[in-house]
Order: C-alpha cells, then structure tokens, then sequence
C-alpha cells in the first residue's frame, strides 16, 4: 500500500471506531464558556471571551454540528477604545475514541474531538475601514467529560482567521482558549 491509501484508512479506521460514552451521547448538548482570545487584528493581545453553542449529532454519535455564538472585546491599538467583536459560526466535530482516565480518588471518561468550521465575524464598533462583517474559518481541539448525568464539562482550543476586508484574505486570527459547562438534553 502507498501513503496515500494508508493514510485515509487511518483515519477512517480511527473516525468509526468511536465508542459511546456518557460525555457524548445521541441527545442535544447547550453550553455556555468563558475564555481568552489570543488575537491579532489590527494590534495583538489577550481578550475576554464568552460563548454559547449548541451541539448535536449528525452522524452516529461521533460526527456532531455545532452552532456558536461567541463575543470579545479586543483591546486594538487602532482605537481609544475596545473593539467589540461578535462571531457566528457552524462546525463539524469528530469524536475520537474515548479515554478512561484514572486517579486514585476518581475516574472518569473523557471524550476528545477535532472540528472544523466556518461563519462570520462582525465589528460592533471601530471597524476602521475593514468590513462591519468578514468571513471566518476556524479549527478545534476539545474534551468532553461527563460530570452528573446531564452535565458536561468542556475545554477547548480553537484557532481562527477572519478576512481583513478588501483584497488582503484571512490576515486576522485568533486563539481561543475555553472553559464551559453544557447541559445534554
């Protein structure tokens, strides 16, 4: 076999072969996190993030569609004050398979994912020439962990880029960092 056929069937293999957990099951998940925003727009640094998503499952239980609204203040240097930032996205995330994790006081599985994603962007105020709403992409890595039945407790790195406006392409990117609690229903 070539590395272009042993590849794909990894990823297959590694995508099906996902088994069910109680941190991801065939209902709906509402979450709510709180985060940072590593970001370089027109200036960098560290802004607050709050986001809420809605999550679930297409495809058996390891293929899920989230929906997210998310907002940030960035600090720019092209302004006096905070750029007020709103993103509305979709993803598609897989589940990998589930891990046990085990300490002597508790144990409890966790359900790592990877996703893929796209929405728009919009600046509530100081736009500065850019436009008020840009197309963004987005990549994420996250868990899962089950907590009382309908509780889940989340994390998650995701990295993001938004067009700039005009003929510059995707030049503003973000790094998200979360921490949220969803409620399965």
């Amino acid at each position: 076999m070539t590395n272009k056929i042993r590849f794909p069937a990894f990823c297959a293999l590694l995508l099906f072969s996902a088994i069910p957990a109680g941190a991801q099951t065939s209902t709906r998940e509402l979450s709510v996190a709180l985060g940072a925003s590593q970001f370089d727009a027109s200036g960098t640094g560290t802004a607050p993030l709050a986001a809420i998503r809605v999550a679930a499952p297409l495809v058996g239980r390891w293929m899920l569609g989230e929906i997210s609204l998310s907002y940030a203040s960035l600090d720019e240097q092209i302004s006096t004050s905070h750029t007020r930032v709103g993103v509305g996205e979709a993803q598609l995330q897989a589940h990998l398979p589930a891990a046990r994790v085990q300490h002597r006081i508790f144990a409890f599985r966790a359900r790592p994912y990877v996703g893929l994603g796209g929405g728009w962007v919009h600046y509530f105020n100081n736009a500065a020439g850019r436009s008020a709403t840009a197309p963004t992409v987005s990549g994420a890595v996250g868990v899962r962990v089950p907590l009382a039945p309908p509780l889940v407790l989340r994390g998650e790195y995701r990295l993001r880029s938004w067009n700039g406006g005009g003929n510059s392409g995707f030049v503003n990117s973000a790094a998200e960092f979360t921490a949220g609690m969803g409620y399965r229903f």
